[in-house]
């Protein structure tokens, strides 16, 4: 099965067996005529570096557009995916601290509805095609058409228990980032840490993290399903080796359909499902054959997320400590203790795995995150630990919010703090 998965690998990266684009767009009008649409969203939308667009997928149902030279507006059904990017006004119209006046887009006597823009969300937009010069490399991504997003109109939910369902998810993530918001930037942290946005964390300590090579701790991954299934252990410790386990199944399921589903989130969360029915079942698995299993079930169920750097990133990573993580622990356990031995070990193996995917993609290595990640991941399972339980205390009982809320930014200066430090080493560039 490794084997399998390893040549799998080579032939889709290596183009002799292309990816097939599940969603493919279809219209009567083509993708460069498009200048409306309406649409449903598939992702939680997610804000660009330059903090003026945000970027999600899209699912469409009509476009209109012009066609034959200009001469005719069309309007057509049509189906599949795109990538859209929403300005930023109209998806932070309801956000705490996000102030922005009802009337969006360039024409201030045309009223745009704003609402809950969050997956499963339907809108309405004014569009234009976006050029290889807007959007460089995004064409390549399974050749979805991309959109950039202006006149926005938010039109609910989908009618029945679905979308009611979606409605819901949308409304707690909401509440959660104005809850969070109270607490300053070490709550614009947990935001990014618990829910997948990073609108709210602080730019220098979200540059920082990058630049320390600690990415992956803001990205939801394995860590944090492995914290929430721990953390869910805790609470029934006690009552069973069965009901604990479905009780940390129960937390990671949830936990994830709050988050949304990532590339990194997806493969944890295969790997947490695999593993506690061999569990449950007694059967036993090495993990990186584990892992190749998860490759394979990941191509059958979302074979686009193959092009995308975090995919490629959260298996290499993975791959690296597994494989070669242990040949570096009997070097590593004569100078230090066992449990940082077996940190360093792991952060090596992850950091040899993927960094030629680095390299060629982003250009940069981070020398510095193999020791980062050691000192960090504690400090930053520590904050989440105190977090998710002020939580759950200012939930309870809401006067403790604000004390708990100094308690929260102490343990956020104690992570910023090596953050910083680390991020201060140089980044080696290719030429």
């Amino acid at each position: 099965m490794v084997v399998a998965a390893i040549l799998v690998a080579l032939l889709v990266y290596s183009g002799v067996v292309p990816l097939l684009n599940r969603y493919p767009y279809q219209s009567l009008i083509p993708p460069d005529r498009v200048e409306a649409l309406d649409c449903v969203l598939v992702s939680n939308p997610v804000k660009t570096g330059s903090g003026t667009f945000y970027r999600c997928t899209v699912e469409l149902e009509q476009v209109s557009g012009t066609v034959e030279n200009g001469a005719v507006l069309a309007t057509s059904q049509a189906s599949g995916r795109a990538t859209v990017f929403l300005p930023a006004a109209f998806v932070e119209a309801h956000y705490p601290g996000k102030l922005y006046s009802a009337v969006l887009g360039s024409s201030r006597s045309q009223a745009a509805t704003t609402g809950l823009v969050e997956q499963g969300a339907r809108l309405s937009l004014k569009v234009r095609a976006a050029s290889q010069s807007d959007a460089p490399g995004l064409h390549l991504a399974g050749g979805e058409p991309v959109f950039y997003g202006s006149d926005c109109r938010y039109n609910g939910f989908s009618p029945g228990w679905w979308g009611t369902v979606q409605r819901f998810r949308g409304l707690c993530r909401l509440q959660f980032k104005r809850l969070m918001y109270g607490w300053g930037d070490a709550g614009g942290l947990l935001v990014a840490l618990l829910c997948g946005s990073a609108e709210y964390t602080d730019r220098v300590v979200g540059d920082a993290f990058r630049q320390a090579g600690l990415a992956h701790v803001l990205a939801l991954s394995g860590m944090h399903l492995s914290f929430f299934a721990g953390l869910a252990a805790g609470l029934v410790r006690g009552t069973g080796r069965h009901f604990s386990r479905l009780f940390s199944l129960l937390a990671v399921v949830l936990f994830v359909w709050f988050a949304g589903l990532s590339p990194s989130l997806l493969r944890s969360l295969m790997g947490s499902l695999l593993g506690m029915a061999a569990g449950l079942w007694g059967i036993r698995c090495g993990m990186v054959r584990m892992l190749a299993l998860c490759f394979f079930l990941h191509l059958m169920l979302a074979p686009h997320d193959l092009q995308q750097l975090s995919f490629q990133l959260s298996y290499l990573a993975l791959a690296g400590i597994l494989l070669a993580g242990p040949l570096f622990e009997p070097a590593t356990h004569r100078f230090l203790p066992p449990a940082v031995a077996s940190s360093v070990s792991a952060s090596v193996g992850a950091q040899i795995f993927s960094t030629p995917v680095t390299l060629l993609s982003l250009g940069t290595m981070m020398p510095g995150g193999i020791v980062a990640s050691v000192v960090v991941s504690p400090l930053v399972s520590v904050f989440m630990t105190v977090g998710v339980v002020a939580i759950i205390l200012s939930l309870l009982w809401p006067p403790l919010g604000e004390p708990l809320g100094h308690l929260v930014n102490l343990l956020y200066t104690c992570v910023t703090i090596p953050v910083r430090l680390f991020a201060k080493i140089p980044i080696l560039e290719l030429s």
